[in-house]
């Protein structure tokens, strides 16, 4: 096996004046090319290939170190005399003279239909989005006028059982809007019937309600967890339009007054525990209106004990100051005044929740 001899030195360009050897650089032509730097020798010229050897990859080759010599003619262009060849050698080159694989023609389209796409789904959103806030305003116009109408009718609409719920008690979590009946701080056990204001109200709030136009009284009674404390609640219903405030200065004349009058009177639920609570046994009451224009409503409250132990002053030097049974009743005017509060919020969620559809 031979290899090509290394080029000619500077000698063999002959001297000034002499013609140039076979092969040389002609003179006046600049300098002579310098062939590729660091450019690898080309491999040996295969020797004793058959005729039949296929052309342009790499076979094994019997003698050659390792069982491998390449195979194929040079090619022309690539240093060293060879150039990549197409074929089961050299996937994806193309054997030479045929033409590389075209570019995907689909790649523009493709994206020209993903971008048209994009835009409509974009336009689409936006008229939605419009839509809904178009939507939530005519719903929040609708909630309003339904309050407006509905709020005074509430106490007609809905069942008394749901305006005065079975248990009061804290929402389960923040988020909730419903009572969480294991933390109740009250349980209803008995509704009244009786429903005219003369028949539920004690006879200072009856005359003032009166005044103001009274269509109707609820009546229920409530104890807490330990059995012992009682209280009877009324839903004191006005008509539309009513101004609370004037309720609202009544309660609160009633509280600085020494003593408080009892607001409500006592229904004893029969074949329970308060059957025997009576108007004799009240020892404290609360009252106050919604603060809600659309809710024509005021709560009054009077606690006692079902056992029949009454508020009132206490024996000997210990109660030789009027203010002693003031004192007294502070338990059980807190009692009511908090059957009252947990009702106000009670009867504003249950309006928004009814009004929100």
């Amino acid at each position: 096996m031979s290899y090509p001899g290394p080029p000619g030195s500077p000698g063999n360009a002959g001297a000034y004046g002499q013609q140039p050897q076979q092969g040389a650089w002609p003179q006046g032509q600049g300098m002579a090319p310098q062939p590729p730097p660091f450019a690898p020798p080309g491999p040996p010229a295969p020797q004793n290939v058959p005729p039949n050897a296929p052309q342009g990859g790499w076979a094994p080759q019997g003698g050659a170190p390792g069982g491998w010599a390449p195979q194929g003619p040079p090619a022309q262009g690539a240093p060293g005399g060879w150039a990549p060849q197409g074929g089961p050698g050299m996937p994806g080159m193309p054997p030479p003279g045929m033409p590389g694989p075209a570019p995907a023609s689909g790649k523009s389209t493709g994206r020209a239909c993903l971008t048209a796409f994009l835009a409509v789904c974009g336009g689409l959103g936006l008229l939605g989005g419009g839509g809904l806030v178009a939507h939530a305003y005519s719903n929040a116009s609708q909630v309003s006028s339904n309050a407006g109408d509905f709020g005074p009718e509430m106490w007609r609409s809905e069942p008394v059982a749901k305006l005065l719920p079975e248990t009061l008690a804290p929402k389960k979590d923040y988020r909730s809007d419903t009572a969480d009946p294991k933390r109740a701080q009250w349980h209803r056990v008995g509704i009244s019937d009786r429903t005219a204001c003369d028949d539920g109200l004690s006879s200072a709030v009856a005359a003032e309600a009166k005044k103001l136009g009274c269509k109707a009284t609820l009546r229920a009674t409530y104890v807490d967890p330990t059995g012992n404390t009682v209280v009877t609640v009324a839903l004191i219903v006005l008509p539309k339009g009513t101004d609370p405030e004037s309720m609202h200065a009544f309660f609160s004349n009633e509280q600085d007054k020494h003593p408080t009058r009892d607001l409500v009177k006592a229904y004893g639920a029969p074949g329970t525990l308060t059957a025997k609570w009576n108007d004799a046994r009240r020892s404290g009451s609360a009252g106050d209106t919604i603060s809600n224009s659309d809710m024509p409503y005021a709560l009054a409250a009077s606690a006692g004990t079902v056992d029949g132990r009454v508020a009132g002053r206490l024996p000997g030097k210990f109660g030789s100051h009027r203010s002693d049974a003031r004192w007294d009743r502070g338990p059980w005017e807190g009692a009511a005044a908090g059957v009252v509060e947990v009702l106000q919020q009670h009867l504003q969620d249950l309006m928004m929740k009814e009004t929100s559809h």
